[in-house]
Formats: structure tokens, sequence, C-alpha cells
């Protein structure tokens, strides 16, 4: 089984969360919000929850037309079609956001998307989040999808740009374009390139 963390690594954009900032024009409360977390002021889920309010009532459909905007990393879809072709089960695990999550997973073909769920009432966001993935739980949540489907962990593989992407220390530890020191510390491999095929050597 292969877990993909998805901002910056299954996509172009390393935070979705900005980007929607940035689209609706709400980074600079998002800003002080993030530093509020990096302080240790407020948990994740309470980050996630401050960031889901700037955009209650927005319509889904803008945040479709948004989502819609971002752009796969090249050779994502053959990464996918070459594990599957092999049997091998595709998860994608990210601390971002469902509705670009489960698009990933319906047009690239993921066995299963894991992220965090902006909530919906009548077509509009209603500033509310179920935070399924904090940072700081990636490493257990690999743990129960593995014991769900049936894998050990020694048979699992983890591609990521950030350290929390590559928590399990049973797993092989891809640090995919790693954005810190501590992720290529981690890793097995290091892919600097930015097509994704480049992991395949360390897969099939």
């Amino acid at each position: 089984m292969v877990v993909f963390d998805l901002d910056g690594t299954l996509t172009t954009v390393d935070s979705l969360w900005r980007y929607l900032h940035e689209a609706f024009g709400t980074w600079e409360q998002g800003q002080a919000a993030a530093q509020r977390y990096r302080d240790g002021e407020i948990s994740y889920k309470e980050w996630a929850e401050l960031d889901a309010k700037h955009w209650a009532g927005a319509p889904m459909s803008k945040v479709k037309i948004i989502i819609d905007g971002v752009d796969y990393r090249d050779g994502a879809r053959y990464v996918f079609n070459e594990l599957r072709q092999r049997g091998i089960k595709i998860v994608i695990l990210s601390a971002g956001l469902s509705i670009l999550a489960d698009k990933v997973a319906r047009e690239l073909g993921a066995d299963l998307a894991v992220a965090n769920e902006l909530r919906i009432n009548d077509g509009h966001l209603t500033g509310e989040i179920d935070v399924k993935v904090a940072v700081n739980r990636k490493e257990q949540i690999v743990r129960e999808i593995a014991t769900g489907f049936g894998f050990p962990l020694s048979e699992v593989a983890l591609v990521g740009d950030r350290a929390f992407d590559l928590a399990n220390e049973e797993c092989l530890k891809i640090a995919f374009m790693p954005q810190d020191e501590c992720a290529r510390h981690q890793a097995h491999h290091i892919v600097e390139s930015a097509d994704l095929r480049a992991i395949l050597q360390y897969l099939i």
C-alpha cells in the first residue's frame, strides 16, 4: 500500500488552505491564525475551525471552480495507473480538505481518501469543519488505515514533502520534493524531481 500526501505532493499547490484564502481574499486573517498555531496558542483543530469560519456562506459552485484550478504533479496519473496495475492499494491522506482529496481520488483512482471536511448546507459552506486529519495525528491514522486494509506497516510506503507525512518508522519513506530538513532526515529516499514518476523506482 502507498499512502500519499496531497498538497505539494500530488498537486502543485502546497497548501489548499492558503489557495482558498487567496481566492476568497481572506489570506491576511488566515496568516494570523496560522501564526497562533505555530506559536502553540491554539490546536490544529482550532486553527482549522477558525479558517473555515472565514468562508461561511460561500457557494460550493465557486469553491469547485477554485478547486478546478489546482494542477496535478507531472506524472501523477501515470504513477497511479502503474500502482493499480500491480495491485497496490493507494491512499490519499491529507491534513488539507476533502473537497480536493475526494476529487483527486476519483480522477486518479485511489482506494481511499481521508481529509478534513468542510460542512455544506443547501449548496453553501456553513463555516464549520469536521477535522479528521491533524498533522500530528498522521502517524496514528496511517496505522489505522493499514490495519483496516490488513497490511503490516512494513508493507506500506509513505510519500510526502514534510516530516509529519513520513512519521511511521516501520514504513518505507519517500520524501518527494521535501519542504523541511526533518523530512530529508527521516526519508529512506529523497526525490528532488518535480515529476512524480521518479518515485516508482523505489516502489515497483
